[in-house]
C-alpha cells in the first residue's frame, strides 16, 4: 500500500519539475516583469489597453502556466483511483 503511495508522490514531484523547467521559469520572468514595470505595461505592452483586456490577458496568461500542472496533476489523481 504504501509503495502506490510512494509511486504517486514520486510520480508528482517528476511532474512538478517538469513543469518548472518548462514554464515555471518563465512564470517568474513574468512576474519579475510585473515588479519592474507594472501590470498594466507587462499585460498591455506599450500602447495602453482597456482594464477587462488587460485582465483577461493576466487570467489567460495565469491559465497557460498553472494548467498544465492542475492538468497532470488530475491526471494522476484519476489513473491513481482508476488503478486502485
Amino acid at each position: 500500500m504504501k509503495g502506490n503511495y510512494l509511486k504517486v508522490v514520486l510520480f508528482a514531484l517528476g511532474i512538478f519539475i517538469v513543469w518548472v523547467l518548462f514554464f515555471g521559469i518563465r512564470l517568474m520572468g513574468y512576474v519579475d516583469s510585473i515588479q519592474r514595470f507594472g501590470l498594466e505595461r507587462t499585460a498591455c505592452g506599450t500602447d495602453s489597453c482597456s482594464v477587462p483586456t488587460m485582465w483577461l490577458d493576466v487570467v489567460w496568461v495565469a491559465v497557460m502556466f498553472v494548467g498544465p500542472l492542475l492538468g497532470a496533476l488530475a491526471w494522476l489523481i484519476i489513473w491513481h483511483v482508476r488503478r486502485k
